[in-house]
């Protein structure tokens, strides 16, 4: 999936992210190879990732030191 700027500027924006200028190409850029790698495993592994239960993140609130 490649995406345009404004398209990287938006999803940013849904999660309160503000991108300067200047790295706008560059995050575009990232994030749309990033999708584009999540669509081949989509492809490859549709079924199998199906089969399972999606796991929320969970970020613990302690150190671990």
């Amino acid at each position: 999936m490649k995406l345009t700027r404004e398209q990287t500027r938006t999803l940013a924006a849904a999660v309160g992210l503000d991108i300067p200028d200047a790295d706008l190409e560059n995050v575009t850029l990232r994030t749309s190879a990033l999708l584009a790698s999540m669509a081949r495993m989509e492809t490859e592994l549709g079924a199998e990732m199906d089969a399972v239960e999606p796991l929320p993140p969970v970020f613990p609130r302690e150190d671990f030191a």
